[in-house]
């Protein structure tokens, strides 16, 4: 089908070249062959009157036209995909779909672990991806790669429907055989004692409870930096260090594990955990099962 003389079927194209800028990569995206999309490329040239995509080193990047056109297009191709693959029934026993999520190690360890049972038993083929944090959580959302986004709040897109999930408090936690550990801290043997922290993604993004501490304006001896929440716990065995997590996490791994678990000693405002879905899905019967999935996980203790 065209459209003032382009092809409409070019604007998928289009769409997954803006987004990926690698010919290779945005053929592979929509299931043609490479020599395939580099004809689309230079159809699509021809009908803008503009390079659209060009060599710089190694990497190719969008001139200005192209800039002006990703944004506009992307939601387009995304309210096309709500509106076609999108129902308004859903039946979990039948459905063969995939679902991503996207999601920290700490949601997946205390929210989507009860999740993944109960689409065991009423949706057994369904598939759940999870996919890790970004430096900007809510770029994956807009763009429309994930079906659900859980960040805390202060990451959420104001762009899309936003449901608070669940709030959260942090903890001290510590090696068992940490003599500080003892007593009950104080908040100036709090900021004397090594910290575990943690840092994601490329950007190094501090989680909430390091934003939040770094408002008292207090010198801290961060001495260990780890990639992931679920890797804190470990990392404090057999040390002097203490590291301050999300209370859930920590009172899983104090089942387990030799550490001891206790309050902060200054107030802490609590986590808030949100869940977001993109506005264009706000219709589709499946992401809203699933949403019910998660908050019913999430009431788990």
């Amino acid at each position: 089908m065209r459209f003032k003389g382009l092809d409409l079927n070019l604007l998928i194209a289009l769409d997954a070249l803006l987004t990926e800028r690698n010919v290779s990569v945005a053929a592979r995206k929509v299931f043609l062959s490479q020599s395939a999309m580099s004809g689309a490329l230079s159809r699509l040239r021809e009908h803008f009157g503009d390079e659209l995509l060009v060599p710089v080193g190694r990497k190719m990047v969008l001139t200005s036209a192209a800039e002006l056109l990703a944004e506009p297009l992307r939601q387009l191709v995304l309210q096309i995909e709500a509106t076609v693959g999108a129902s308004l029934k859903f039946e979990p026993l039948k459905s063969t779909r995939t679902f991503v999520v996207h999601a920290s190690d700490y949601i997946t360890e205390v929210v989507l672990n009860h999740v993944v049972p109960m689409i065991a038993q009423e949706a057994p083929g369904v598939v759940l991806e999870i996919v890790p944090p970004l430096s900007d959580p809510a770029a994956s959302l807009e763009s429309g790669d994930v079906d659900l986004l859980i960040t805390p709040e202060s990451y959420a897109s104001e762009h899309h429907p936003t449901e608070l999930l669940y709030e959260e408090q942090h903890v001290v936690v510590g090696w068992s055989g940490n003599p500080a550990l003892s007593v009950p801290l104080t908040v100036d043997a709090f900021f004397a004692l090594g910290h575990v922290v943690t840092r994601f993604a490329a950007a190094r993004a501090v989680a909430f409870s390091e934003s939040e501490i770094a408002r008292m304006n207090r010198p801290r001896r961060i001495e260990l930096v780890a990639p992931s929440f679920t890797s804190v716990p470990k990392l404090l065995i057999a040390t002097q260090r203490i590291g301050v997590m999300h209370r859930r996490l920590a009172q899983n791994y104090a089942h387990t594990l030799p550490l001891i678990v206790q309050p902060l000693p200054f107030e802490m405002k609590p986590l808030r955990e949100v869940i977001q879905y993109h506005q264009v899905r706000a219709a589709d019967a499946g992401v809203h099962w699933l949403k019910g999935l998660i908050q019913r996980a999430a009431t788990h203790p």
